[in-house]
């Protein structure tokens, strides 16, 4: 470990949680390569090994190299160069792996979309980025057959089933019944082939994640191939102490920066990855028995499943990552007790984590573990809490906002320059730090603790099982833009299922004379027609006047009472 030294009181300068790191670590060179070179560089020499599992078909790196080669000429005999956007709707599966590493490839850039993209939002997003193709699982290809008639680039279908075994592959047909359309298979993409160069830029933009800040409007998160890379880098000097051929099982879906993160540092570790596509708590913890991972990073939901699958000894679990939300302290030591109880080799070890940071920028570890805390900073990355009236540094102890610097931040978002500024601060010695928006304290162990938010911002379960942000501001925005609204107000309302769900309160246009069902229909289509799924209110209430505070702001207070109300009569 890393010598002690005095301390000044401020965790940027004093950086305690380098004491849990060994000299080594601290002083090591970070990749400077692209993404495709580092898994390259890092399995060249084990070819014959298990690269990824997907409904019992064993993919070997060897395989996986050549079916990025293959996608990588495909993509450069269409017309694909380095700089250019390819956007991609899909899940993880081996296809959509094998684009995005061909992308890489040649250095073009992967625009990772939701999966419950609208259809405003999808011609979007293909307009805003310039896209050359548009590359879609054919699971989620209606709201694209919806608006294909204003789609100007060609649109390549990834099949779930395109790599199941055969025997599952037809009992899939038979039950989901694909339907037809006009569009290019990946199959047929593969057909067109020529020698693609390879990029060396490892600096340039590689992928655009979305996020949507603080006000839900959604913003693309510009990566580079330094900031996956770094990531990976970081956690091996953790004493996560990540193996070859450790079997892991992954659930997270790769348009979220954390999930694609993660399947980079599995893939660039060699392990055999076992994925994953139907993200649902219950169908995640049936596999979890199923297949006993060593490694599995997960979110809070998913810990229930594994509690109520799991059963024997779980001494090949060796480490469980937790991400994406906070974790409730008593469910924390319940699963904590869990783990313990049959044998598994970890604790729940959490962190904290943005899409703007690439993933996380935080974690707990075995030997550098405080429960109820997000962790330590990882070894290149720095932490600070500011007084959000001075933007003065706080000390140990003071609870303020939660600002990093690290190496796998975003290079900024893209088109975007004033929410860049707005979220990245330089100091005067040149760092680079963002403001996250929660609010925390660190302690002088280095722990990174966290409080609260700054903005209404909350977290909601959709039926794929995941985590999306509900940002009550954007639900506002798109609403309020009708013609017949005069004021929109949208709070989140408590869901045991889904944790919070959006509800509306508008008050519409004296003039409107229609039914109030009616009424509710405009918010709802909408609301359906420019709001991503999860974000769509459950409820719409029609007021006459909408309560007030004194200063003349919407009383969010008064409408969560009034919702209290409703559901205890």
């Amino acid at each position: 470990m890393a010598e002690e030294k005095k301390m000044t009181g401020y965790p940027s300068i004093d950086k305690p949680w380098l004491k849990y790191y060994s000299e080594e670590a601290i002083h090591a060179p970070l990749p400077e390569m692209t993404m495709y070179q580092y898994i390259w560089e890092n399995n060249k020499d084990y070819l014959s090994d298990v690269a990824l599992q997907y409904y019992g078909t064993k993919i070997t790196y060897g395989k996986l190299f050549e079916n990025i080669k293959k996608a990588a000429n495909a993509f450069y005999a269409m017309g694909v160069r380095e700089g250019d956007i390819v956007t991609i709707m899909s899940m993880h599966t081996p296809e959509t792996i094998y684009a995005i590493y061909a992308l890489n490839y040649i250095g073009a850039v992967a625009n990772m979309v939701y999966m419950t993209l609208s259809e405003k939002e999808i011609l979007d997003t293909l307009v805003s980025t310039g896209s050359k193709f548009f590359l879609v699982l054919d699971a989620a290809l209606d709201r694209v057959e919806a608006v294909k008639d204003r789609l100007h680039i060609p649109v390549i279908v990834l099949g779930v089933s395109d790599s199941m075994p055969l025997l599952i592959k037809l009992g899939y047909t038979l039950k989901t019944k694909p339907k037809k359309h006009n569009h290019m298979h990946w199959k047929e993409f593969l057909s067109n082939g020529t020698s693609a160069p390879m990029a060396t830029d490892h600096s340039a933009p590689a992928v655009i994640v979305y996020t949507s800040g603080t006000t839900g409007e959604p913003k693309g998160v510009v990566l580079s191939d330094d900031c996956f890379n770094a990531i990976v880098a970081q956690i091996v000097y953790t004493d996560r102490n990540d193996q070859r051929q450790e079997i892991v099982l992954h659930c997270i879906p790769i348009f979220f920066g954390f999930g694609l993160s993660m399947l980079h540092r599995y893939v660039a570790m060699g392990m055999d990855i076992d994925l994953s596509i139907q993200v649902d708590v219950d169908s995640v913890g049936k596999k979890f028995q199923k297949i006993k991972p060593n490694r599995f990073v997960s979110g809070p939901p998913w810990t229930v499943g594994i509690m109520k699958y799991v059963k024997g000894d779980m001494s090949y679990c060796i480490d469980i990552t937790g991400g994406g939300a906070a974790i409730a302290p008593e469910k924390e030591k319940e699963f904590n007790s869990f783990l313990e109880m049959h044998k598994a080799q970890t604790k729940y070890l959490n962190g904290y984590g943005m899409s703007e940071f690439c993933s996380a920028v935080t974690t707990n570890q075995r030997k550098a573990y405080k429960f109820g805390s997000l962790g330590i900073p990882f070894v290149f990355s720095a932490a600070k809490i500011i007084d959000t009236n001075t933007n003065n540094e706080l000390p140990y102890g003071a609870e303020g906002e939660i600002c990093f610097s690290t190496p796998s931040m975003m290079l900024g978002y893209y088109k975007n320059a004033e929410a860049t500024e707005k979220i990245i601060e330089i100091d005067e010695s040149g760092k680079r730090w963002l403001h996250t928006g929660d609010l925390g304290y660190i302690d002088e162990d280095g722990f990174v603790f966290i409080k609260g938010r700054l903005k209404r911002i909350y977290t909601t379960k959709m039926s794929d099982g995941m985590i999306y942000k509900l940002f009550c501001q954007r639900i506002e925005d798109v609403i309020t833009d009708h013609p017949s609204i005069k004021i929109c107000a949208a709070v989140a309302q408590p869901d045991p299922e889904r944790q919070n769900v959006p509800v509306v309160f508008a008050v519409m246009d004296e003039s409107l004379n229609m039914p109030y069902k009616e009424k509710q229909t405009i918010i709802a289509e909408m609301s359906r027609k420019e709001l991503p799924e999860h974000m769509q209110p459950v409820s719409i209430f029609i007021l006459d006047s909408m309560p007030m505070t004194q200063s003349g702001k919407i009383d969010y207070r008064a409408l969560e009472k009034k919702l209290e109300e409703m559901r205890q009569s």
